[in-house]
């Protein structure tokens, strides 16, 4: 098992810094690219959510663990005083690319977990 945290301001700019990470994962857990490819859409989606439509005072942390054939990364900001949605097509999008995820809010922060597995 291999484990790596990242912790980057919350502006759309770091986004490309959180799925290069999310790739590297999934390669050293030995994903397929089409795999590798949906691993970076759903983090992307689920980072996105976390940042809401705020510029960046927040910092987002990511917490990235790979196992052979299998990806999880969690992620996590703090609450903001606006409602923490993640649209019905991100949700679509998302189910679609991972094996699980789950979102959420606690102890002032937001929080997303995901899953994605190997195709077999």
């Amino acid at each position: 098992m291999s484990d790596v945290s990242l912790t980057v301001p919350g502006r759309a700019e770091y986004l490309r810094l959180v799925r290069l990470a999310a790739a590297d994962t999934g390669a050293r857990a030995n994903l397929s690219i089409e795999d590798i490819e949906d691993l970076r859409i759903a983090v992307d989606e689920l980072t996105f959510a976390l940042m809401g439509e705020r510029s960046g005072d927040a910092m987002l942390t990511l917490h990235y663990t790979a196992r052979p054939g299998a990806v999880e990364i969690e992620g996590s900001c703090a609450t903001d005083d606006t409602d923490f949605v993640v649209s019905d097509l991100s949700r679509t999008i998302i189910g679609g690319v991972t094996s699980e995820y789950e979102v959420g809010e606690a102890d002032g922060e937001r929080r997303f977990r995901l899953v994605k597995r190997t195709r077999t």
